[in-house]
């Protein structure tokens, strides 16, 4: 086991050298700079892509029925479990009972306050507005999440759990990281749930929930980078990322080890390196890195290395080859040559 105290104060202070450097380099003021699991991957998979998303894409781009879905959850899960400590299950030593998805997500979507913060404000507005269609789909999105999460961790949940990035009128929110007073650096962890309290001895566990299994790199890269964004928040490294999958049941325990906070770290200070560089020179092609997800890129009609990869007359081995890419088109699978 690490020492999870020291091995976060060096992370910190690596993290801050790294960035200060970046910034102090910048031909001009980059803005803000928040550094999430989102920006993180983009800057990771292909910095051109990042560079070119502009203020709007650089910041939070704002709450939908595709991303709301686990903010829901979590907190329909949550006042749940408050719920229930309230008429004693929890408080009495009774047994909390399994809550109804469908039910609870409901039941917590109809008391949203327009004005409210956080997610609890924008199911607020949408029901104010009469957004029936989009209420609906982010139910669903949370109905689901709610369901795996309780299916892969069990119930009664762990003992010591704790829901993160829930907001409560009791101040409870995401865990962030600053380097100093009014940087322009903030970190954001985005770990749904915290196993065991936050103690020197950092036993405790971090986790990262699904709702269906993805690509294993994607797996890796976001314990990697939830690892050293909670070591940065808590000051504390975590024993470990347990990252779940709801739809396949699939729990994948990360050891947490300085080589692991040492690349988390990197993933951070490459998000402020592209922001700079945006500033500095903005979007370009040349700099773009094919991959899967060029499938979905919105630059992708305007980029040639990506359109090349896509259409198959690009050269490259390893998984993100133009053979893998040729089995997919536009985001949908080629079942015949053209």
């Amino acid at each position: 086991m690490i020492d999870a105290v020291g091995a976060a104060d060096r992370l910190t202070a690596d993290v801050t050298e790294a960035t200060n450097a970046a910034l102090e380099a910048a031909t001009a003021p980059p803005g803000p700079v928040f550094v999430g699991w989102v920006a993180a991957t983009d800057a990771a998979t292909c910095p051109a892509r990042y560079r070119a998303q502009g203020e709007d894409g650089w910041g939070f781009p704002g709450w939908s029925a595709a991303n709301a879905g686990g903010a829901i959850a979590r907190a329909a899960l949550d006042r749940h479990l408050d719920d229930a400590g309230r008429t004693g299950g929890r408080a009495g030593g009774g047994s909390i009972p399994l809550p109804d998805p469908v039910e609870s997500v409901r039941v917590w979507m109809r008391s949203a306050a327009a004005d409210a913060r956080g997610v609890t404000g924008w199911v607020g507005e949408r029901r104010s507005d009469g957004d029936g269609a989009t209420l609906a789909a982010a139910a669903a999105a949370a109905g689901r999440w709610l369901a795996g999460f309780v299916r892969v961790l069990g119930w009664p949940l762990p003992d010591r759990l704790t829901l993160l990035n829930v907001s409560r009128d009791d101040g409870r929110g995401a865990a962030k990281w600053w380097p100093r007073k009014g940087s322009a650096l903030s970190v954001g962890s985005g770990a749904d749930a915290r196993i065991g309290r936050v103690t020197g001895a950092g036993e405790h566990v971090l986790v990262v929930h699904r709702p269906s299994a993805g690509d294993d790199r994607d797996l890796y890269r976001r314990a990697t980078l939830e690892a050293a964004a909670g070591a940065l928040a808590h000051r504390v490294a975590p024993a470990a990322v347990l990252i779940t999958a709801g739809d396949t049941g699939e729990r994948t325990r990360v050891t947490v080890d300085e080589n692991l906070l040492r690349a988390g770290g990197e993933m951070i200070v490459e998000v402020v390196r592209q922001r700079v560089v945006a500033v500095d020179r903005g979007y370009d092609a040349a700099d773009a890195t094919p991959s899967p997800a060029c499938r979905w890129c919105e630059l992708r009609d305007e980029c040639p290395p990506g359109n090349a990869w896509l259409s198959g007359s690009a050269t490259g081995t390893g998984p993100a080859t133009p053979a893998a890419a040729r089995a997919w088109r536009g985001g949908l699978p080629v079942l015949a040559d053209d």
